[in-house]
């Protein structure tokens, strides 16, 4: 990607582990380091202006992006998307889905 002149680069650790519909397998945070890392590396030695964003997996959670960030060197920061809209809301989802389910007929 960094050869095809893109400015930013996202290396996607997999599918989004936590939640209710979050993956059952995935790479653990310390092995999504060592991989974000070596993108970061690879991306840099082409555009040493290249910003890199950590992204799915086990990257799910602010610790978890925090994790990364002290793992690691010169990333940009995270991207965030079922970890934004989905973890966000379904706990609260749940819970109205709950409160209805148990409301007596009279």
């Amino acid at each position: 990607m960094a050869e095809a002149g893109a400015d930013v680069l996202v290396p996607h650790m997999g599918l989004t582990t936590k939640g209710a519909i979050g993956a059952g397998t995935a790479l653990t945070l310390a092995e999504s380091a060592l991989r974000v890392q070596a993108m970061r590396d690879a991306a840099v030695r082409v555009n040493p202006d290249i910003l890199v964003l950590c992204h799915g997996g086990p990257i799910a959670e602010p610790a978890d992006a925090q994790y990364i960030f002290e793992h690691t060197e010169g990333i940009a920061g995270f991207f965030g998307a079922s970890s934004i809209e989905r973890l966000a809301v379904e706990p609260a989802i749940e819970q109205q889905a709950r409160a209805f389910k148990d409301l007596k007929l009279t």
